[in-house]
């Protein structure tokens, strides 16, 4: 086919000013990339001058490849669905009054239709990606994954599960929805470009393989809100609804059971909008998406809030009693004294001298400075300028010549307030010097 003489010349100008835009868009980049580069080279040195370079590189595979890996999977996304978008577009479609803007839109953009899907992807796909850097740390979790050995008591899965696992699915998951919402919205907008949807048209809207593909998009949607519900449900071990973090009565009892029913109704909302394909309208997926809010406002918010007020808290001891238990039997295992057993010990009236001496170790240690107390006593006995002040105290046991004693130590600190007062200065700073008070000084 001959092209007409006026396309060439206007093809020629738009490949000029399309590198002319191409070049200032990346001087823009490399000049606001400046600061980022000297910082990254910066780290560079520092991990080398400290011989933790491979650290340093473990650190940036971390972040590039799952940025790469989800980059590339929505560049193919979206420029599978653009493809789609321009195959279905009709071949021929009555003129209505949005169509002139339309043609005269598409009369630039049609010979570099390809060159524009790739673009569109590509930028979309940057946008979307550079957020996956942020999520290194979830990813190393993910990928060395190990058992605690010991399983959660409600949903019988293994410790290490919420803790190297759970977190980065919860991240795929919404992820990938945000990235159908996206890819929805920008197919429609080809869609409406290729006169697939006309919103000013007394005849037929949406051609019914425009409606067959943003359906599709809308299942996939559905079946990605269900894997986010079934997620959800484990997170319910994070609560911190009760009187104890985790899940509790309301969570178990009110909570998990909206959730599970909620993933029902998105895989039925799913199954119709792919039943919408062979059908007129879209009275179906209006449908399940108006049943669909409503009835996570209802089971999602309201139920839960209903349980937990009216039942939970007029008897909340009853109620919450096996799953105190839960929580004080997880805190005993992640401290390790889950094994320790408690025994009656006979208290007998016949302390004497040599009872004394055989534990004097242990009586040495019993504190007997109150740590309320002694930190005022600190600020007023030992600050000896009104810039002095003690701002911490600490309890631990410190090496005291050739033993370990419990000492309480604080660290004379200077106080900005007073600095300002006196020489006009902000600025803190630490002395090295330190007031505490061990077990042997209180004897005496």
């Amino acid at each position: 086919m001959r092209v007409p003489p006026n396309i060439e010349p206007r093809r020629r100008t738009f490949g000029v000013r399309a590198w002319l835009i191409g070049a200032v868009v990346l001087i823009v980049i490399l000049l606001a990339s400046l600061r980022g580069l000297a910082g990254f080279y910066t780290n560079y040195l520092w991990f080398q001058e400290v011989h933790l370079s491979a650290t340093w590189r473990g650190l940036i595979a971390a972040k590039l490849v799952p940025t790469l890996v989800f980059t590339a999977f929505f560049f193919l996304l979206m420029l599978v669905n653009l493809i789609i978008a321009d195959r279905l577009a009709p071949r021929t479609r009555a003129m209505g009054p949005e169509d002139e803007m339309v043609e005269r839109y598409r009369s630039y953009v049609a010979p570099y239709s390809g060159r524009v899907r790739v673009l569109i992807s590509a930028f979309f796909a940057f946008i979307v990606g550079s957020g996956v850097s942020g999520q290194w740390s979830e990813w190393i979790l993910f990928r060395n994954h190990v058992e605690f050995g010991q399983k959660d008591p409600q949903f019988h899965k293994d410790i290490g599960f919420y803790v190297f696992q759970l977190p980065f699915l919860r991240f795929v998951s919404q992820w990938l929805f945000v990235s159908l919402v996206l890819v929805l919205l920008v197919v429609a907008v080809f869609h409406y470009i290729n006169g697939g949807i006309r919103l000013q048209t007394p005849f037929q809207r949406v051609t019914p393989q425009v409606k067959a593909h943003l359906s599709v998009i809308l299942a996939l949607m559905a079946f990605t809100k269900t894997a986010q519900y079934f997620l959800a449900r484990f997170e319910l071990v994070f609560s911190n609804r009760g009187t104890v973090d985790g899940a509790t009565y309301t969570d178990v009892k009110a909570q998990l059971p909206a959730l599970n029913f909620l993933m029902i109704i998105s895989v039925a909302a799913a199954v119709l909008f792919i039943v919408n394909i062979w059908r007129r309208g879209w009275v179906l997926p209006v449908i399940a998406v108006g049943l669909w809010g409503f009835i996570s406002i209802v089971v999602g918010t309201i139920y839960p809030a209903y349980i937990q007020r009216f039942q939970v808290k007029p008897n909340e001891f009853t109620k919450e009693q096996p799953y105190i238990d839960r929580n004080i039997n997880a805190t005993r295992f992640a401290f390790g004294i889950d094994h320790i057993k408690s025994q009656s010990y006979s208290y007998k009236e016949n302390l004497n001298t040599a009872i004394i001496n055989q534990n004097k170790s242990t009586l040495e240690n019993v504190r007997l400075w109150d740590p309320a107390q002694l930190q005022p006593n600190f600020q007023q006995n030992q600050k000896f300028r009104p810039y002095f002040a003690f701002s911490d105290l600490d309890v631990d046991r410190y090496q005291v010549g050739d033993q370990k004693l419990a000492t309480e130590i604080a660290i004379r600190e200077l106080n900005s307030a007073q600095l300002r007062a006196r020489r006009g200065s902000t600025s803190t700073s630490r002395i090295p010097t330190a007031t505490a008070r061990s077990r042997p000084q209180e004897t005496r």
